[in-house]
């Protein structure tokens, strides 16, 4: 939904990077059955950092290319540096906190506390529908700006 609302300014590529370098950790885990599946990476800390991480490499890429013409405007904000760091750390710092609510292994605090007080904060059918709508709401903002500047006026 962030993309539909601020699209100059978000990076869907980093947003979805992120939350996949994130779940690499619980991939890893489940496929050398290791328990808790959801460690470092899945804290504010360390999923932030994973974000960050995410963002430098991107960044980094991005400025190897910067000489390339992009022609496509929804591209140039995937390649915005501002768009990338923001869509990286939003990324990292909403993984554990959407992850906290639904799974009892995961520690949003690590390291300061083992604690996870956001377990069963809001029922995960209604957390899952919320998600959904979210992404809804915002895909449809993005096709409707799509199409308005696309429509002769």
């Amino acid at each position: 939904m962030i993309k539909g609302i601020i699209p100059k300014r978000f990076s869907w590529t980093a947003f979805v990077s992120t939350q996949i370098l994130i779940d690499c950790e619980t991939l890893y885990n489940i496929v050398y059955h290791r328990y808790p599946l959801h460690r470092g990476l899945h804290s504010f800390l360390g999923a932030t950092l994973a974000g960050a991480g995410t963002a430098a490499i991107l960044s980094a890429t991005v400025m190897v290319f910067r000489n390339a013409k992009v022609r496509k405007p929804w591209l140039k904000s995937e390649l915005s540096t501002t768009a990338i760091w923001i869509g990286g750390i939003a990324g990292g710092a909403s993984h554990p906190l959407l992850d906290g609510i639904m799974h009892k292994d995961v520690r949003p605090f690590m390291p300061w506390s083992e604690l996870n007080p956001l377990l069963g904060a809001i029922d995960p059918g209604i957390l899952h529908l919320g998600c959904v709508a979210a992404g809804l709401v915002g895909a449809g903002l993005v096709l409707m700006r799509a199409y308005r500047k696309e429509t002769p006026v």
